[in-house]
C-alpha cells in the first residue's frame, strides 16, 4: 500500500463502512476511541463552516473483500461502501448502504458520494470540484453511483459529503488492468511425498495481472478412455496444487488443468497440455541421492498398489539383504530405511520387495545412492610393447566411465600441482578410454592407447549421471607397472653330472635389466603339474637337479624389472624335456599274463602285468614299449604303447605268441622275454610244492620237480589273498601279484604282506620256450605264527619226498602219471590250523 498528500493509495475492489457521530456531545468521546494509527484519525478537508475536527470517517478501509465488523461506534450512523470494477472493465462502481442495528435511532442525513477520474496519482491538492471527469451521487439508505474510466489504466478519487460534512480520509483508488481471460495453468509436474501421496503442482504463466489468487479446475482420465471420456474433476481455490487420490497402479492418466478470476467466474482459460502420470508398483523418495562416506540416508519406499503392506517390505542393498533392524514402516504403504554408503563403489543400489514364497518379487525400479569421493582399487598393467596401459578394479558397476589425465610431470609433482591447482591445461584434456566387457558384460577394464611411458596419468571413475560422481584419483606412470613379454627360445640340455641345464632369450621390450623365476615339473599328463619353483636370479640360464634323467619335465620361465617394479610377464610356453639316449634299451621288461574267460564271445582276454628291469648305466632310457603278436598262421603285427603297467588284448586262436620290446629314439632292446600262449594240455613237471610263512613280511616258497621230466625255463609264483577277492573296486588285475623266480633253485623266500589270520592262494606256474607247463596250487596260513617247529616239520616232509622219490625209482614201477587231469592223484600234507601247507603230486 502506498500513500499520497491525500490519503490511503488502494486497488480495487474496495470495502469499508463510512461513520459519522450523531449529537455533538458524544464527538469528542468518538475521537478519542478511534486509533490513532488508522486512516479515520488523520485530518481530512472540511467544509469552510465547519472548522472543527470531522465528524465522518471512513473506517477500516481496506481493498480486500473482507466482511467488515457488524458492531458501529458508539451512537454513530454507518454506511457499508464497496467500490468495484465492472464485468466489462469500462465503469467504477461504488455501492453505498445504510448498516441500521439497534442502538442507531437516528434518520440517516442526506449523503453524496463524489468520483473523481484521473489520468496518474495525484502528488498536490486534488480540485474536488465539479468538472466532466467527476460524478456526484446523492441519496440516503442506499446509493449506487459509477464513473466511466479510459481504456488505459486510471486512479479514481472517492468523496463522500453527509449532511454537509466531508467525511476523511480522502480515498484514492486505482484501477488495475482490465481482466480477461486467463491463460492456461504451465509446468506441470507430479511427486510422492513420505506418507504416500501423489502430488500435483503448477504454476500461472508470467505476468500475472491479478493480485487475487485465481481458481482451478483439475480433470483426469485414464489414456485408454480418450475415446469416450468420462474425466475427473477436481476443484482447486487459491492453492497451485492438489493430492491425487485413487489413482490404480500401471494406468496411464491424462492430466489437465484450467483457471478463472474469481471476479469472472464464467470466463476460464483453455485446458493446459496434457500432462502424464503413470503410476508404478514402487516408488522411491529420494530415487536419486548423493552422499558422503559415513554419512547416513533415509530412503523411502511406497507401495503404489494398495494390495500390499509395508510392513512385510525387505530391502535389498546391491542384491544382498539387509538386516530388518534397518527398516521400518511409516504406514500401511510406506516403508522406511536408513543405510550408509558403500566403500570402493561409485553408487549404491537399493531396493524394496516383497516375499513370493521362499523368493522375494522385486520391481525393475530402485533407488540409487551416489557416493562422493569413493576409494576404489585401480591397478594397470603397461603392455610388453610399451603402446597401452590396462587397467582393471574390482568394481564391477556398469553405469561408469573411466576418465584420465596425463600430463609430462612425475606424479608426485601433478598430484601436489592439482591440489594446489596449479596445473592448469599442462595436463591436457580429459580422454575416455576404451573400455572391455567381459561375458557377463560387467565392465571391468579399460584400455589407453597410445600411451606416454615416462609421463604421469591421473584416473578416476564417474559415474554416468549428471550429478557427476567421481571417484578419488589415482597417479600412475605406465614405465613403473610394465608387464613385459615373457623370454622366448627356452632350451634344454641334459648333463653327465644329472642336471638339466636352461638357456632363455630375454624379452626386447622394456630396455633394462631382469629377473628371471624358473619352475618345473615331472610331465604326468594331469591338466595341473606339481610345479617346483627355483629361486629368483638376474642370469638368462639355469640349472636345474634332474632327478630320473629318463622321465620328462615341463619347464617355464618368467622375468619381470630386477627391482620387482611392474609385475611378472605371463609363463613362457613349455619346454618338454627330451630323455638323453645313447644307445637302445638292453632287454625288454619282465611281464606274466593274467586270463579272463569269455564264455559268450568265445575267447580269452589277456592282461599282460609289466615288470622294467633296472637301469644300471643311465646311458639310455626307455620311452615306450612294443608288443608283437604272432598267431598259429604265422602272422606278425606290433602295437607301440607307452611305458605302462598293463596290457589287455583278446586271445581266439589255439596258440598265440607274445613279446615285449623296450624302445627308445635309437632302436629297439634285442633280449626279450617271449610267452607261448596254447589250449591243448599241459604238461607236469612240478611234483611238489610247498610254502611256509616266516614272518608278516616273508614266506618261504620250497619245490621239486618230477624226474626225467624236461627243466623249464623259468618258475612263476602267483598268489592272492582270500580275503581280499572280492573287496570293491579291486579288479582280478590288481588282486594278482606275481614274481618270476629261476628253475635251478628249489627255495626262494618271497617279501610282501603275508597275514596269519589270513588264507593265502599260492600258484607255481613252470613255463618253457614253447609255452607253460601245469601248474600247483597251495593254500597257507590262517593259523598262529610260524615258529622253530614249522622249519623242522619243513625239513621232515623234504626229506621224506627224497626217500619216496629213490623208492619209487627202485621199484621200477610203469611210470609216472602224468597227463591227464581227470586221473591226477594228489597227496597233501596239511594240519588244521597250520601255517605251513605242501603239496605233492603223485
Amino acid at each position: 500500500m502506498q500513500e499520497s498528500p491525500h490519503g490511503d493509495v488502494l486497488e480495487l475492489p474496495w470495502q469499508t463502512e463510512l461513520c459519522c457521530a450523531s449529537p455533538p456531545a458524544q464527538r469528542h468521546h468518538w475521537g478519542v476511541g478511534v486509533d490513532e494509527g488508522s486512516a479515520g484519525s488523520r485530518r481530512a478537508p472540511s467544509d469552510p463552516g465547519h472548522p472543527h475536527t470531522p465528524q465522518c470517517l471512513f473506517r477500516n478501509s481496506t481493498s480486500t473483500l473482507i466482511p467488515l465488523q457488524d458492531t458501529n461506534p458508539s451512537g454513530a450512523t454507518c454506511w457499508d461502501i464497496l467500490c468495484r470494477v465492472d464485468e466489462t472493465w469500462e465503469n467504477v462502481i461504488c455501492d453505498l448502504k445504510h448498516r441500521a442495528t439497534s442502538s442507531d435511532t437516528s434518520t440517516p442525513g442526506l449523503v453524496t458520494i463524489c468520483l473523481q477520474r484521473l489520468v496518474s496519482q495525484p502528488d498536490r491538492e486534488v480540485n474536488t470540484t465539479h468538472g466532466p471527469d467527476s460524478m456526484d451521487c446523492v441519496g440516503k439508505d442506499s446509493i449506487t453511483c459509477s464513473i466511466v474510466i479510459p481504456a488505459v489504466s486510471s486512479i479514481v478519487v472517492v468523496t463522500a459529503n453527509v449532511s454537509n460534512t466531508t467525511a476523511g480520509p480522502l480515498i484514492v483508488l486505482i484501477v488495475p488492468p482490465r481482466l480477461g481471460k486467463p491463460s492456461p495453468p504451465v509446468n506441470l509436474t507430479h511427486t510422492q511425498n513420505a506418507e504416500g501421496e501423489l502430488v500435483l503442482s503448477w504454476s500461472n504463466p508470467q505476468p500475472h495481472a491479478s493480485p487475487v489468487p485465481l481458481s482451478y479446475e483439475v480433470r483426469y482420465i485414464t489414456s485408454h478412455n480418450t475415446s469416450n471420456p468420462n474425466w475427473k474433476h477436481v476443484e482447486v481455490t487459491g492453492d497451485q496444487w492438489v493430492s491425487l487420490t485413487g489413482l490404480r497402479v500401471g494406468l496411464h492418466y491424462i492430466v489437465q488443468i484450467h483457471s478463472h478470476h474469481p471476479a469472472l467466474p464464467h470466463l476460464w482459460s483453455d485446458w493446459s497440455q496434457p500432462h502424464h502420470i503413470y503410476l508404478e508398483n514402487v516408488t522411491y523418495l529420494p530415487e536419486r541421492v548423493a552422499a558422503s562416506l559415513g554419512d547416513s540416508v533415509t530412503v523411502h519406499c511406497v507401495f503404489n498398489d494398495r494390495r500390499v503392506n509395508a510392513s512385510t517390505a525387505v530391502w535389498f542393498l546391491n542384491l544382498d539383504r539387509l538386516p530388518q533392524s534397518q527398516y521400518t514402516a511409516v504406514n500401511d504403504r510406506v516403508s522406511k530405511i536408513t543405510v550408509q554408503p558403500s566403500e570402493q563403489k561409485l553408487y549404491d543400489i537399493l531396493r524394496c520387495c516383497q516375499p513370493s514364497g521362499e523368493k522375494y518379487s522385486c520391481n525393475y525400479r530402485y533407488a540409487t545412492i551416489y557416493i562422493k569421493d569413493p576409494v576404489i582399487d585401480i591397478s594397470c598393467v603397461t603392455n610388453g610393447d610399451l603402446d597401452s596401459m590396462t587397467c582393471r578394479w574390482n568394481n564391477i558397476q556398469t553405469k561408469i566411465n573411466f576418465l584420465s589425465r596425463v600430463a609430462d610431470l612425475s606424479c608426485d609433482v601433478m598430484e601436489e600441482a592439482e591440489a594446489e591447482e596449479e596445473v592448469g591445461g599442462a595436463v591436457g584434456v580429459v580422454r575416455q578410454a576404451v573400455c572391455v566387457s567381459s561375458r557377463s558384460r560387467e565392465v571391468k577394464s579399460c584400455t589407453l592407447q597410445p600411451i606416454r611411458v615416462t609421463s604421469c596419468y591421473k584416473l578416476w571413475m564417474e559415474a554416468k549421471t549428471d550429478n557427476g560422481t567421481r571417484s578419488h584419483p589415482v597417479y600412475i606412470t605406465p614405465m613403473d607397472h610394465v608387464k613385459p613379454h615373457p623370454p622366448s627360445g627356452l632350451e634344454a640340455v641334459s648333463m653327465p653330472s644329472g642336471v638339466l641345464r636352461l638357456t632363455w632369450v630375454p624379452p626386447e621390450l622394456p630396455l633394462y635389466d631382469m629377473q628371471y623365476q624358473v619352475r618345473y615339473a615331472l610331465s604326468t599328463g594331469r591338466a595341473h603339474p606339481i610345479w617346483q619353483v627355483l629361486a629368483s636370479q638376474a642370469e638368462s640360464w639355469a640349472e636345474v637337479p634332474e632327478p630320473d634323467v629318463c622321465r620328462v619335465y615341463n619347464v617355464q620361465v618368467r622375468c619381470m624389472h630386477i627391482n620387482r617394479s611392474g609385475t611378472w610377464s605371463d609363463w613362457s610356453h613349455t619346454l618338454y624335456t627330451t630323455p638323453h639316449n645313447s644307445r637302445a634299451p638292453d632287454q625288454g621288461p619282465d611281464f606274466w599274463r593274467v586270463f579272463q574267460e569269455d564264455p559268450a564271445r568265445n575267447q580269452t582276454n589277456v592282461t599282460l602285468l609289466f615288470k622294467h628291469f633296472p637301469i644300471v648305466e643311465p646311458t639310455y632310457c626307455v620311452e615306450g614299449l612294443v608288443v608283437q603278436h604272432q598267431a598259429s598262421g604265422g602272422i606278425v603285427t606290433e602295437e607301440r604303447i607307452g611305458l605302462v603297467s598293463s596290457y589287455r588284448f583278446e586271445w581266439r586262436e589255439e596258440v598265440h605268441s607274445v613279446t615285449v620290446k623296450a624302445q627308445n629314439s635309437q632302436g629297439y632292446s634285442t633280449r626279450n622275454i617271449n610267452m607261448t600262449l596254447e589250449r591243448h594240455p599241459k604238461r607236469q613237471c612240478v611234483r611238489s610244492f610247498c610254502v611256509s610263512r616266516v614272518n608278516s613280511s616273508c614266506v618261504v616258497l620250497s619245490w621239486s620237480l618230477q624226474p626225467n621230466s624236461s627243466v623249464p625255463c623259468s618258475l612263476v609264483v602267483e598268489w592272492s589273498g582270500q580275503n581280499h577277492e572280492n573287496r570293491q573296486g579291486q579288479t582280478t588285475v590288481a588282486r594278482e601279484r606275481w614274481t618270476r623266480v629261476p628253475p635251478t633253485d628249489q627255495v626262494f623266500y618271497l617279501h610282501g604282506d603275508f597275514y596269519g589270520s589270513e588264507e593265502y592262494v599260492f600258484i607255481l606256474y613252470p613255463v618253457f620256450t614253447d609255452g607253460e607247463g601245469e601248474p600247483v596250487y597251495t593254500k597257507a596260513f590262517r593259523g598262529a605264527n610260524a615258529g622253530p617247529a614249522a622249519y623242522m616239520l619243513m625239513m621232515i616232509i623234504a626229506f621224506l619226498a627224497i626217500v619216496l622219490f629213490v623208492t619209487l625209482v627202485i621199484s621200477q614201477n610203469q611210470g609216472w602219471t602224468s597227463g591227464s587231469r581227470d586221473h591226477e592223484k594228489h597227496t597233501t600234507f596239511t594240519r588244521t590250523h597250520s601255517v605251513y601247507r605242501c603239496r605233492i603230486l603223485i
